[in-house]
């Protein structure tokens, strides 16, 4: 119980207790004044909320986003140039730049405050050496010291390029690849090697009834990424219809590196069928009695293996020691296929029983997707495609080392594609995205792009679908780095493109990055279609006898131009031979009274002076060349390699009129064996012919 005389005691206790908040208190004991501590208005509320809010947010979202990037790259450095790797560089410089700024703004006396904290000086240092490291990656200062060569003078590069191809398929059947196909072979070069002669085979064509091919498409990106899937199945469906009969082989083949494609079997495709994928395709053809398959070589990418020639029959990735000019180790996959047969990229299809290797039946068509590629190199066209052949891993750097023509070396080892087929139906028109290629981020051009020379189809490609791609979609020059500028020698699309050339070159197969020694040829996706629904049926056979001029009958009205298979401005009995080639319904079209069927133009007449072709061509060890004489002549065949120089003369003599063969052992006038290229000859036989022969 309190005394009457404990209140004013306490009284006097709080008015103590009241003076002491202002001018100290006195310790009871000791007697001492104990100053008050310091009003707590210090620094953080006189800093402005802004300042707070970037130096503090800022910072933390910097150290995620590097948090971020080491775990994606993990111990693969080279994963740095992944898309969601370099959007974190980018977000981690711009956080710590961003914070870095916040300070310089605030005053000297706060600036050196804020540069004490442990936090904010940790992610300055680590923003500096981010982007130091990030640019000393993307720049690097090693140059390239292969080869710089120029193109032969007098090569000629060719080129088919087709537009107006039709959205829809005709089941299998693509009439966008028929007319491609269709156009390549009026230049000499038929998709199918054949006895008998049509507007897509013959002797001399490149498919071989009992040959086994491989389809390199694009499946690392899903949507339109990827390789249309409508032109894949229309060149299957073409390469089944040979004429002699189809016995061969078909694989589709891709190594999507670190991304899983699913077994082939996406649902989100690049087709006018989003859900058709390379799977579908497979097992339609099987249910057919094809004998087709595909094989992901993303599985293989970790493998180190040694040719089947040294004992090794494992599937894997064959890769060479490191070559200083292109920054890297070249390699190339060997595996086995569903049918049991052994295929190196290299060497061809080896025989267990006899262990040789033979490419004399060994085909390879590679089937790419034009598009933009901002991630890193500018534009991915046929040679950026053989990046889904090569391995990434096993230390190879092959990704870094593609701007120093790695891909052109690798193809110096392995040979050119037999055929290059760029999809451009669907684009990526975008300089300020790609590789990835959306649904809604994609561009339909409807064009078709076929060509033996990768190089001049992609610097061709570049320059008259993409760039115009880029500008109809409102993005002017000059484009964002790195940039697919076909014009810039020092953009990253030129910088990789002529890096390969001279590999190539130095290995002596004739390419071209120079436009002006390309020469093509223009044709229309949608010849045989008059009412535009991607089917050549009885409509438009009824169209085209209505449109029927006879040769020399021109010009022709903007309703007809789909009856101009030859492109003479009429429409005639040689057009009537190629509408019924690309005919999609079932048997064959009813006759027009204007032609007979019976000896339709381009069919060999009786005893007509005609080339036949080379075969086989390619060629390794030698190639036997057919052709028809209308009488009898002396005949003589000279080669030219791609400078123009005669390396071999052979003088058959007099020979009679019909068919006739040459045999060219492969080897100049000297006795020694050609070297790797495209050679051209001239058969001499009353009149001169000419074509083209590819010694591997």
């Amino acid at each position: 119980m309190h005394s009457p005389h404990d209140a004013p005691r306490a009284t006097e206790r709080r008015h103590a207790y009241a003076d002491s908040a202002t001018s100290g208190r006195v310790c009871p004991r000791s007697g001492r004044r104990i100053d008050p501590p310091a009003e707590p208005t210090s620094q953080h509320h006189n800093t402005p909320f802004w300042e707070r809010w970037i130096t503090r947010n800022t910072v933390i979202a910097g150290l995620l986003a590097l948090a971020w990037l080491v775990f994606r790259t993990g111990t693969k450095p080279s994963r740095v140039v992944y898309p969601c790797q370099q959007a974190a560089i980018s977000t981690a410089n711009l956080a710590f730049g961003t914070a870095l700024v916040a300070g310089i703004l605030a005053t000297r006396r706060r600036a050196v405050s804020w540069f004490r904290s442990p936090i904010a000086l940790t992610g300055l240092i680590a923003g500096v050496v981010v982007f130091i490291a990030a640019q000393a990656y993307f720049s690097e200062a090693k140059e390239y010291t292969g080869p710089v060569l120029d193109p032969p003078r007098d090569y000629r590069a060719e080129l088919v390029h087709v537009t107006n191809c039709p959205e829809d398929p005709a089941g299998d059947r693509f009439l966008g690849i028929d007319n491609l196909l269709l156009t390549l072979g009026q230049q000499g070069t038929k998709l199918l090697d054949a006895d008998s002669v049509t507007p897509f085979a013959g002797p001399g064509g490149i498919i071989g009834s009992d040959d086994v091919v491989l389809i390199k498409i694009n499946y690392q990106w899903s949507e339109r990424g990827g390789t249309n899937m409508d032109v894949l199945r229309g060149l299957v469906r073409r390469i089944v219809d040979h004429p002699d009969g189809f016995v061969g082989e078909i694989v589709i083949v891709e190594n999507a590196q670190f991304v899983s494609i699913d077994g082939f079997n996406r649902s989100a495709n690049n087709a006018q069928d989003q859900g058709l994928s390379p799977h579908d395709i497979v097992l339609e053809f099987q249910q057919q009695g094809v004998n087709i398959s595909h094989y992901d070589w993303t599985a293989i990418r970790f493998t180190s293996v040694g040719e089947y020639s040294d004992g090794n029959m494992n599937d894997g990735y064959v890769v060479y020691p490191v070559e200083t000019e292109v920054n890297g180790r070249p390699s190339y996959p060997k595996f086995q296929t569903d049918a049991g047969t052994y295929i190196s990229l290299k060497n061809g299809v080896w025989d267990p029983g006899s262990e040789t290797y033979s490419k004399e039946n060994f085909r390879f068509i590679n089937l790419p997707v034009l598009k933009s590629h901002h991630a890193v190199y500018g534009a991915t066209v046929s040679v950026k495609h053989y990046m889904g052949l090569v391995t990434r891993e096993l230390s190879t750097n092959s990704h870094s080392a593609i701007r120093y023509g790695i891909l052109g070396r690798v193809l110096s080892e392995i040979g050119l594609a037999d055929l290059n087929i760029l999809d451009a139906i669907w684009i990526n028109a975008d300089p300020y995205t790609g590789p990835g290629t959306s649904y809604a981020g994609a561009t339909r051009r409807n064009e078709l792009v076929a060509a033996l020379d990768p190089v001049a189809l992609d610097i061709w490609a570049v320059k008259n679908i993409l760039i115009p791609g880029f500008e109809s979609n409102g993005y002017s020059p000059p484009w964002p780095s790195p940039s697919a500028d076909p014009d810039d020698p020092s953009s990253s699309f030129r910088t990789y493109l002529d890096n390969s050339m001279n590999q190539l070159l130095d290995a002596g197969y004739p390419v071209t990055n120079d436009l002006a020694q390309i020469d093509v040829v223009e044709s229309r996706g949608d010849l045989g279609d008059f009412d535009g629904n991607g089917t050549v049926d009885e409509s438009d056979r009824l169209a085209f006898a209505g449109c029927f001029t006879g040769e020399g009958g021109g010009p022709l009205d903007s309703g007809c131009v789909a009856g101009d298979f030859d492109r003479d401005d009429d429409v005639d009995c040689d057009d009537w031979k190629y509408f019924r080639e690309v005919w999609t319904e079932a048997g064959t079209p009813g006759d027009i009274p204007d032609c007979d069927t019976t000896n339709l133009p381009g069919d060999i007449p009786d005893q007509a002076t005609q080339l036949l072709g080379a075969r086989p061509n390619p060629m390794t060890d030698s190639t036997t060349l057919h052709f028809v004489l209308g009488s009898p002549q002396d005949v003589t065949m000279r080669v030219y390699d791609a400078s123009g120089r005669n390396v071999r003369t052979l003088v058959l003599g007099a020979r009679p009129a019909g068919e006739n063969t040459l045999t060219w052992d492969g080897r100049d006038d000297r006795g020694n064996t050609a070297p790797r290229g495209t050679y051209t000859f001239a058969l001499d036989a009353g009149e001169r012919m000419t074509g083209k022969i590819v010694v591997r």
